[in-house]
């Protein structure tokens, strides 16, 4: 594969990742503690992050730095990463459900 196709791997996991989260390219910056065009600069390819930036998006993600350059994402990881991420939000939902259920039960004893 050639440093090319890392770039643009890169470039549309970061920006699935970001979109995945929620989050706005300002937000994500602010997260890290970037200025507040940097993350557009990786998702357009005008800059490129450094190692350690590299580490500190794929920790903030949890996933791995090969994971977010594409070195081993394909299809089903990628595709495994967004059901995780679908399930905990659900997990999520059904907690705040329950806590919500077990509180108007209580009013009602």
């Amino acid at each position: 594969m050639k440093n090319n196709d890392y770039k643009n791997n890169f470039k549309k996991i970061l920006k699935l990742l970001r979109q995945q989260n929620r989050l706005t390219q300002k937000s994500l910056g602010t997260a890290l503690g970037y200025g507040y065009t940097a993350v557009s600069n990786y998702e357009s390819g005008r800059n490129e992050p450094s190692i350690n930036d590299l580490i500190k998006l794929a920790d903030f993600f949890n996933v791995s730095v090969d994971f977010l350059i594409g070195h081993t994402c394909d299809v089903n990881n990628e595709t495994k990463y967004l059901i995780a991420m679908k399930a905990v939000k659900i997990d999520n939902i059904i907690d705040e459900a329950k806590e919500k259920i077990n509180a108007e039960l209580s009013n009602i004893k």
